[in-house]
């Protein structure tokens, strides 16, 4: 029982941090390579067109033929390649071998569970990881080509609405 809550300690506290890294991803270029931050997928906005998933960042990356920005794009495939294959296999893997196994035992397996969660949770840092990566290619592409004008936006504006209670 110790091993699972510590399991799912460290998950807690592995999501804590993606999304926290997560918030301060976002860069603005007006000449260069702009970061988006991902909705379902992140990308890079370079001369007005937008690049989203690996095929087309890939594209990116050759036309801009730089080896350290080629560097940034190998961290980032290794990254979202490795997260790809935990968060499946935390989300869906495990959790259909725990319906298997509970249906012929007729228990529930809390160490399958446990499991799923921790690589659910390793995932999504590890995917959070290959952003950064994305962003320091923008941010390293600006800085060669002399734009000076950096603008890191800590975190994403929002629209809150309020609605008061009394009078």
């Amino acid at each position: 029982m110790k091993k699972v809550l510590v399991a799912i300690l460290v998950l807690i506290c592995l999501q804590s941090q993606a999304q926290k890294i997560q918030e301060q991803l976002y860069y603005h270029s007006a000449k260069g390579i702009s970061f988006i931050p991902p909705l379902s997928r992140p990308g890079l906005v370079y001369e007005g067109k937008l690049f989203v998933g690996k095929k087309k960042l890939n594209a990116l990356f050759n036309k801009l033929n730089d080896e350290q920005l080629n560097t940034y794009f190998k961290k980032y495939k290794a990254n979202k390649t490795t997260a790809d294959i935990l968060t499946f296999t935390g989300a869906v893997a495990l959790p259909l071998t725990n319906i298997f196994i509970a249906a012929n035992d007729g228990k529930v397996n809390w160490w399958l569970i446990a499991t799923s969660g921790l690589l659910s949770g390793v995932g999504g840092f590890l995917n959070v990881q290959a952003q950064k990566y994305l962003l320091f290619a923008a941010a390293y592409y600006d800085k060669k080509m002399g734009y000076t004008a950096h603008n890191f936006v800590p975190k994403q504006q929002s629209i809150t609405i309020a609605i008061p209670l009394g009078k």
